[in-house]
């Protein structure tokens, strides 16, 4: 596995997929899945409307961009309910997110799971936990988005640990 930290957009990353993440009990999407539900007029949205995908934890729906960005695919997991968010998710998360890019024989993908802004070390910690150990179904590179410098910093150190 190889990660790598990007002060970049998601809607901008050269990548395969993009992966997002979203709570069932938070209306209007946020972070990456915000940005995207955006960028596709609502599509995310109206999936959730529709009851197509609710945000269970572990959940993931495969979507295409439409070329609307530079990835082809997009990766939209559940993160279960915000209110109960605990770091043990987050990895689980994780761990679903990167066993099905890797499973979909996806080598390069940008990880906006959450809004940085919402992590703190721990979460940030358990998410690469569980990219890394959803990684043993093959081998991905994951760029992990950061918003600013600060945080872009932080994920770097934590990744390096």
């Amino acid at each position: 596995m190889y990660l790598t930290v990007l002060m970049q957009k998601i809607s901008t990353v050269e990548a395969d997929a993009v992966v997002v993440g979203w709570y069932e009990d938070v209306r209007p999407l946020k972070g990456g899945a915000g940005t995207l539900d955006w960028l596709l007029c609502g599509e995310l949205s109206r999936l959730v409307r529709e009851k197509r995908v609710r945000g269970s934890l572990g959940e993931v729906a495969l979507l295409t961009t439409a070329g609307k960005i530079p990835a082809s695919k997009i990766f939209l997991v559940g993160l279960g309910s915000r209110k109960n968010a605990t770091p043990e998710h987050i990895q689980q998360a994780s761990e679903v997110a990167a066993a099905s890019l890797a499973n979909a024989g996806v080598a390069k993908a940008a990880i906006d799971l959450l809004p940085m802004n919402d992590l703190d070390d721990e979460d940030q910690q358990a998410m690469i936990r569980g990219l890394r150990s959803g990684t043993h179904y093959g081998a991905t590179e994951f760029l992990l988005v950061a918003p600013d410098r600060a945080a872009a910093e932080r994920m770097t150190r934590l990744a390096r640990a």
